[in-house]
């Protein structure tokens, strides 16, 4: 594993008490996760076809655990077509070793080694009526099945979301839970990933968030973002910069800009929040790169909570 992606210091913490634990998260204001078939085009904002998301789950668990995608089938009201729906989606869930320590699975645009690790589950999705917009649940899974990471204190999961066949785009999301048939968040659990396709929520001013997690070895951070269509402002605010504005992207391109970090935003969450222009939605693709090239995590519910801009007045007495 990098040296670089020691997250667990002593001033701070990294699981989350978000109810329901859904991945995009209330935090992040994001309509849904895509990925599209290998057929589809990269105009329609994924680059890549492959989702990869890690799932935390303390060392301390021992009730068992499953891992929920809504609305997993492509066809329903919350895809994207193309034409008729002829996408098949598949969900693979992994555990054991290399599930999250092996690199290639935690960097972007993955091409081999990124599947290691022992399979606990799989199921393949086309255009079913039965899962359109209902959850369907894999499990139990018994927490100890992951990963463990002495870093992170906790047992990965790695699932991988792989388009298939066809050109349409499949939207779902994803929730840890103690129940297959409902929410009940699993206690100190956290999801993350190293880039991320998304849909943007519909609506003018719609603002969402990604929050990449800075260590303290970071002292720079590049984003790089696909297939914005010009449609969004961007902007970078931590507890040591307000409403910096980040250079997006038009369609079917990337866009990229260099962020220096500051001493006090280190072992922090800073935040990039995406603000819509107009009232389409808008599926798009972003990642983030340390200095090192290393991809950063962001997380579903952020570390140190939602970064907030300190404040510093400066105030010069003169004395006669």
């Amino acid at each position: 594993m990098s040296k670089f992606f020691i997250v667990f210091l002593a001033s701070c913490s990294f699981f989350s008490k978000v109810s329901g634990q859904v991945t995009p998260s209330t935090f992040e204001n994001i309509e849904c996760l895509l990925t599209f078939g290998q057929s589809s085009t990269p105009s329609w904002g994924d680059d890549d076809h492959v989702q990869i998301h890690f799932f935390a789950i303390p060392e301390t668990e021992t009730k068992p655990i499953y891992i929920r995608v809504f609305d997993p089938s492509t066809g329903g009201a919350l895809d994207t077509p193309n034409g008729p729906f002829n996408t098949k989606t598949s969900f693979t869930i992994y555990g054991g070793k290399g599930a999250y320590s092996i690199k290639e699975a935690r960097s972007i645009n993955p091409k081999k080694n990124f599947d290691k690790g022992v399979i606990i589950d799989r199921k393949t999705f086309y255009n079913e009526d039965k899962f359109d917009q209902k959850w369907y649940s894999f499990g139990p899974i018994n927490p100890k099945e992951g990963e463990f990471s002495k870093e992170m204190k906790a047992y990965i999961f790695k699932v991988i979301c792989k388009g298939g066949v066809g050109n349409d785009g499949n939207a779902y999301k994803y929730a840890l839970s103690y129940d297959s048939k409902s929410l009940v968040p699993v206690e100190g659990g956290n999801a993350f990933t190293y880039e991320m396709c998304f849909r943007l929520k519909k609506g003018k001013n719609q603002t969402a968030h990604v929050y990449p997690f800075i260590n303290k070895n970071v002292i720079s951070v590049q984003q790089y973002n696909f297939d914005a269509d010009n449609d969004i402002d961007m902007r970078l605010t931590s507890v040591t910069k307000k409403l910096n504005f980040v250079k997006e992207s038009p369609n079917g391109k990337w866009s990229t800009s260099k962020h220096l970090i500051d001493e006090g935003e280190k072992n922090t969450s800073i935040d990039f929040q995406l603000i819509k222009k107009t009232d389409d939605y808008n599926d798009m693709t972003i990642y983030f790169l340390n200095q090192y090239n290393e991809a950063v995590p962001f997380f579903s519910s952020p570390i140190g909570g939602v970064p907030k801009y300190k404040y510093m007045i400066d105030v010069n007495y003169k004395f006669d």
